[in-house]
């Protein structure tokens, strides 16, 4: 379910709090409690006193466990923006190796005059743009405040110990930072009679996950949720037009993917985009909080069954082709079906997924000795490359190399020289 999946080796989704049980359910579940702040939080098999609250100077490991899974914070992160963990000893460690690369993160706006708190019809808050907003634009660059190692789901079956454990962990950021993440609890409408988002479903709704595991020779998942309260001020659309990544140092980045209108809706694709309509459009009403399915204009054709009917078509196959493409030894593949890719790719309008597409074209065009074609897709992909994962992303810089000498490169007449097919001349 996961989208907006990295790596740390490799660049590659308002309201009250939920209250917590009182100290006599702790009694019937054999968890130890203690008061912190006027609320009650749940730890197991505690051997020492829980603190009443955190240092705001250094990590820390509370006693506030379920099992292997405890909570750990760290106050003063990032200029004082926190952060808090919910996970596995190990996996701590991995976090606190990268403390210096979390203290450099911009957590800002890059200009919020060009943005624009507007009430989304059918999706709740959002953002709008003030003035035309070009294409290739930074938006933001936005610290983790939560990590919640996605095993816990599994290995803590009871989803009442799941709540109190993640909110014992929100309980601790700071005051702002804790504000800007309780405003993901709000559901589209803010109808006062819904119950506030429980954490749950803000990551499942926001499901950006991050993998703590690369580079480290281990059997057991380093998967994690992580969550940036900000970005959910950017809602959902199957045809986004701004693109994100999150970097090594587990910035989170947007980037306008096309030129943005006046006035316009900003919005990120919380799912794959290339996923049939019908599952995207399930998925939303399901982690969306939506009552109805996605209302973006590519799950509901603008209320024209002939556009829908085309539009799935063209997805089916753009993935059809897409598999032919990324088999080098395909037989299938010629000018015209590279041609006919890149031609779907635009009239499907999948700007935030260009780099791949542009790749897969370049390469493809090298393979059957189109050098000109594939200089063309070559820096097609470093553009669409640094929107869509930074300036010096491992595929970004890849693809330069390519582009500064197609004909040298491996691709170059490849697929022709299996084919038993001589260079003109030779």
């Amino acid at each position: 379910m996961a989208w907006g999946h990295v790596t740390l080796a490799r660049v590659l989704l308002l309201g009250l709090a939920t209250p917590f049980a009182s100290a006599a359910d702790s009694k019937k579940d054999g968890l130890a409690s203690e008061e912190i702040q006027h609320k009650t939080v749940y730890t197991g098999n505690a051997t020492e006193p829980v603190l009443s609250s955190p240092p705001t100077d250094k990590w820390w490991k509370s006693n506030i466990c379920q099992g292997s899974y405890c909570v750990y914070t760290n106050l003063r992160i990032a200029n004082r923006r926190g952060i808090v963990l919910v996970t596995k000893p190990d996996e701590y460690n991995k976090v606190e190796r990268i403390e210096a690369y979390l203290e450099r993160a911009d957590n800002k706006w890059e200009d919020g005059s060009l943005l624009a708190e507007t009430e989304i019809l059918e999706k709740g808050l959002g953002l709008t743009a003030k003035k035309s907003i070009r294409r290739g634009k930074p938006l933001s660059s936005w610290s983790p405040v939560l990590l919640v190692h996605k095993d816990l789901f599994e290995d803590v079956v009871k989803k009442k110990e799941r709540t109190r454990l993640l909110e014992a962990a929100i309980n601790y950021l700071p005051d702002d930072t804790r504000a800007a993440f309780n405003r993901q609890r709000n559901r589209p409408g803010h109808n006062s009679g819904e119950s506030p988002r429980s954490i749950e479903e803000i990551l499942y709704a926001h499901p950006f996950e991050v993998d703590l595991g690369a580079g480290y020779r281990q059997e057991h998942s380093s998967k994690h949720y992580i969550n940036y309260p900000e970005i959910a001020l950017f809602q959902h659309d199957c045809r986004p037009n701004v693109a994100f990544y999150i970097d090594q140092h587990l910035q989170h980045r947007t980037t306008v993917a096309r030129k943005v209108a006046e006035g316009e809706e900003l919005s990120i694709s919380y799912i794959d985009p290339f996923l049939p309509r019908k599952e995207r459009s399930d998925w939303v009403k399901r982690f969306r909080g939506s009552s109805k399915p996605c209302p973006c204009a590519a799950c509901t054709g603008n209320n024209k069954p002939s556009q829908l009917k085309k539009s799935d078509k063209n997805l089916a196959e753009i993935n059809s082709i897409k598999a032919e493409l990324k088999n080098h030894d395909s037989k299938k593949v010629t000018v015209s079906l590279i041609d006919r890719y890149v031609k779907l790719m635009h009239e499907e309008k999948l700007h935030a997924k260009y780099a791949e597409a542009w790749e897969l074209a370049a390469l493809n065009y090298n393979y059957l000795g189109e050098d000109k074609k594939a200089k063309k897709y070559a820096d097609l992909a470093v553009q669409a490359g640094i929107v869509e994962g930074g300036k010096d992303s491992n595929d970004v810089v890849a693809m330069r190399v390519f582009a500064s000498d197609v004909k040298g490169h491996y691709s170059y007449r490849y697929t022709l020289k299996r084919r038993g097919i001589k260079e003109p001349g030779n």
